[in-house]
């Protein structure tokens, strides 16, 4: 038979050792937990989320334009054009104000019309065949969506039709690897300048017409901010342009919103639209899958 000292001592061990696994255990829970908390910030982090939206071309993308009262929006862009401009949704969350937003895809909000916002996934992203919107993946785009033969280059000139001027522009775009940043760059932009000059206005037309390709188009991946205006009446200098490159832009096919895994509201203009946010969650949540939905206002759906 043990002594009652004995036993007493064999308890105590015992709840000595339950405290210590008790504390272990909590000190495990809080580590566990920072290290998620860690995660989840180094997730977030500015520099991550860019490199990784312009690295690996993303498959949750953003547009908004504004339209007359009545318009119907079936399609990414308007019928017949090839390709659409949209933005990453990733680097719009948290959200702006409506204000805000367009200006850093180069355009202005309007509050005399009604806003159209697309939130697309598409569940076949290469179906939208999306691509970061540089001079190179353009033109690389471009001989994806016009089938032309290269050999009617050979004779290709200013009074060819518009559409085999910019296969050709295009097919002829070569891209050599220079240890140069500014070289290697001078040389696509000198080329890609060319479309618009006075010698090229029918290719110039293409590109507005069939991929929403303005002057102000930078063909960094990014779009220029603020340059909405920009004509000749409104310059800026390359210290501006390059400064206000704020915002990734991708130009996918122009499909239907039900192939691009499109949510779609329409919001008529109502008094304080502009400061309210454009939340990508509400445009998924209240919008119409694969059709636009007219909502109320930015924040209530009925």
């Amino acid at each position: 038979m043990h002594s009652p000292i004995f036993s007493k001592e064999i308890f105590v061990a015992k709840i000595w050792l339950c405290c210590v696994f008790a504390a272990l255990l909590v000190l495990s829970v809080n580590c566990s937990a920072q290290a998620s908390h860690e995660a989840k910030k180094a997730a977030k982090d500015p520099a991550r989320i860019t490199d990784a939206l312009r690295e690996e071309t993303p498959d949750d993308f953003l547009r908004v334009t504004f339209v007359s009262a009545g318009t119907s929006v079936t399609s990414l862009a308007r019928p017949g054009a090839l390709r659409a401009f949209a933005t990453a949704t990733a680097f719009y969350l948290p959200p702006l104000p409506l204000k805000e937003f367009p200006l850093y895809s180069g355009l202005v909000n309007d509050d005399t019309k009604t806003l159209v916002a697309l939130r697309c996934r598409p569940a076949h992203p290469e179906t939208v065949d999306a691509t970061l919107a540089t001079w190179p993946n353009l033109f690389h785009a471009i001989e994806r969506d016009v089938h032309r033969d290269p050999a009617e280059c050979a004779a290709v000139s200013g009074a060819s039709d518009p559409e085999l001027q910019a296969f050709c522009f295009a097919h002829a775009y070569t891209d050599p690897p220079g240890s140069t940043v500014p070289k290697t760059l001078a040389s696509t932009f000198d080329y890609a300048a060319v479309a618009f000059d006075a010698q090229h206005t029918q290719l110039a037309g293409w590109l507005r017409s069939q991929y929403g390709v303005f002057p102000a188009f930078s063909g960094l991946g990014f779009s220029v901010k603020d340059s909405y205006y920009l004509d000749d009446q409104h310059p800026m200098s390359a210290q501006q342009m390059l400064a206000k490159s704020v915002s990734p832009e991708y130009v996918l096919r122009n499909l239907s919103l039900k192939d691009a895994g499109c949510s779609c509201i329409s919001v008529a203009p109502y008094p304080g639209r502009a400061e309210d946010r454009l939340d990508p969650k509400f445009i998924a949540k209240a919008g119409g899958d694969g059709e636009c939905r007219a909502v109320k206002s930015l924040t209530h759906a009925r």
